[in-house]
């Protein structure tokens, strides 16, 4: 059966050493880029991808996704009320104290929580 897949062209760098970034706990050769829109329930997200590369982020997260709510009270998704096109929010409350909003065509460098073959096969 096919099945469309995306490939983004994208440069990912090497994963800062300095002070202000947690050690990666998983083996970076499963990373993949993704949009956020596709990140699903326990992805370990490790940084915003863009033309310019990978902007890695002090600590990586688990994806715990929810709802957009423009109107909702954390103090960060009304920053993307007026953006054009999708919102989705990658985390609510986890593991800090307000919502993780991005837009869904957005490139998220993300550990996949199950290996791409593993989803693919059960939709």
């Amino acid at each position: 059966m096919r099945e469309h897949v995306d490939f983004f062209g994208a440069v990912v760098t090497a994963y800062p050493g300095d002070a202000d970034h947690a050690p990666l706990l998983e083996d970076p050769v499963h990373a993949r880029v993704a949009r956020a829109g596709d990140v699903v329930e326990g992805d370990l997200i490790l940084a915003a991808v863009s033309l310019r590369g990978a902007d890695y982020f002090n600590d990586q997260s688990i994806a715990h996704p929810a709802p957009y709510d423009p109107a909702c009270q954390c103090g960060v998704c009304c920053h993307l009320a007026h953006e054009p096109g999708p919102v989705v929010v990658l985390s609510s409350g986890r593991p800090w104290p307000t919502c993780d909003p991005w837009l869904a065509d957005a490139l998220v460098l993300i550990i996949p929580a199950q290996p791409l073959l593993a989803r693919t096969t059960k939709e």
